[in-house]
């Protein structure tokens, strides 16, 4: 094991000793720690980065009637590619005044948080990992998960069932998984992470020709001018014991950075090569939408929407985009979803659609990301047969793309303190090679784990 896979596990262990012994007289403390192995038929999952990993989570979470509510959630993950990936999902303090009227079951008053949280806000782009609102965890794609927004969140409930939120930031943080790893000497851009898409490495200048080398020249922005950007959004709506309806409006940074890139050809007698300028971008984009929830008892039905209106709209650089495969032309997105689920503490099952309403054409949009999910369902099933034994299904099916996720997983609690997972990840993609899954169709995995639970 190398040097820096050993500090990060004994760093992990360390915290789990201490926090363990900590949570023997408290119920804030939770997480694991625990490694996960790919490799159990060789022919599946044998991609750098994605044959073994050694994860860990950390939770505190704090809170009594009229003192402040503390929560921080941690996790971090070690691949076979000595690649460790960070998630701060939240870290927050808040004030909260909410109480409950002796002739209500709603909640009235108002609340305060400030640091790092997730705001449940819309409904489609959690489920759906789409990462236009809160950030994603990104650890894997099959289950991205979220990390919150750095600011300051207001709520305040009327008894009349009448609720509204603001939030504001002055700063911003970006997604930072999947990363890239950027050589400024070699002016090489390139990845450990089975889940990021690092430029290509070389390219044909013409039709047929020798395959020449990309040299990446990045113009790293100051501290500042990434910091120092703003977010604001409210949400308004009405509640009450089975119904919610809200709309919300936010302007923001967008989660994941853009790329500017220019190309320059080089000839001999310098050399044959292509020299691409990568400045980093962080735009805008202006997000709306709402949702429609009803509730009773462990049945929930839902309709979300959300629009996303980038502030500009760069046109992207063809010649730039053949050379180095890195799209940045941007197009407004329009998704709408709903779904059904009934979870209880025996069983678990639920359906969920989305679609993209705004039109995408490949062959007219060459030069923009492809979409995550175009017209998508899926279906999940989970069922607990003893407090030890659970099996679960999770499956994605895009109808327009024909790409498809499979998650199948059965876990078993050997004791309190050890569970054990065995389960395959299964991803499908169009023979066409177009769409947002096409290049990690070999990520599939059989794979196996252990975690220590505290």
């Amino acid at each position: 094991m190398a040097t820096s896979k050993k500090k990060i596990f004994t760093l992990c262990l360390s915290t789990t000793v201490v926090t363990t012994a900590y949570a023997n007289s408290s119920d804030s403390i939770h997480g694991h720690i625990g490694g996960l192995t790919n490799q159990i038929n060789r022919d599946i999952g044998d991609v750098p980065g994605n044959r073994y990993n050694g994860d860990f989570n950390f939770t505190y979470f704090n809170y009594k009637t009229g003192d402040l509510e503390q929560k921080f959630n941690f996790s971090a993950l070690v691949n076979d590619q000595n690649l460790t990936m960070f998630s701060l999902q939240e870290a927050y303090v808040a004030k909260d005044g909410l109480f409950r009227p002796w002739d209500s079951a709603e909640k009235v008053g108002d609340r305060m948080s400030f640091g790092r949280k997730i705001l449940p806000w819309s409904g489609v782009d959690s489920l759906w990992g789409l990462g236009k609102f809160n950030n994603r965890k990104n650890f894997d794609f099959f289950d991205p998960g979220q990390e919150g927004l750095v600011g300051i969140e207001y709520e305040n409930r009327s008894s009349n069932g009448f609720f509204w939120k603001a939030f504001g930031s002055p700063v911003y943080v970006p997604e930072m998984n999947p990363s890239l790893d950027i050589n400024k000497s070699k002016k090489t851009i390139t990845s450990r992470n089975p889940w990021a898409n690092p430029p290509a490495a070389s390219t044909q200048i013409s039709d047929g020709g020798p395959f020449v080398p990309v040299n990446y020249i990045v113009d790293y922005p100051e501290l500042a001018e990434v910091v120092f950007r703003y977010s604001i959004g409210a949400t308004v709506g009405w509640e009450n014991k089975f119904w919610v309806v809200d709309a919300f409006v936010m302007r923001k940074p967008e989660n994941q950075v853009s790329t500017k890139v220019n190309v320059k050809l080089n000839t001999p007698p310098e050399g044959t090569f292509v020299n691409a300028y990568i400045n980093p971008e962080f735009y805008y984009h202006d997000l709306y939408g709402g949702n429609l929830k009803y509730r009773n008892a462990d049945v929930e039905m839902y309709v979300s929407g959300i629009a996303v209106r980038p502030n500009t709209y760069p046109d992207g650089n063809q010649e730039a985009t053949d050379y180095t495969d890195i799209k940045t032309k941007k197009v407004r997105e329009d998704y709408v979803g709903g779904g059904v689920s009934k979870i209880n503490d025996v069983y678990g099952m639920g359906f969920n659609y989305v679609a993209r309403l705004s039109p995408f054409d490949r062959d007219r949009d060459s030069l923009a990301q492809d979409p995550r999910w175009n017209q998508a369902l899926n279906g999940f099933l989970m069922r607990n047969f003893t407090q030890q034994f659970r099996l679960s299904a999770d499956v994605k099916y895009d109808m327009l793309t024909t790409d498809r996720l499979v998650m199948l997983r059965a876990n078993y609690n050997v004791s309190k303190e050890f569970l054990t997972t065995l389960g395959v990840n299964l991803i499908g993609t169009p023979d066409s090679g177009k769409s947002f899954w096409s290049p990690y169709t070999n990520n599939d995995s059989l794979f196996a784990g252990l975690r220590y639970i505290y």
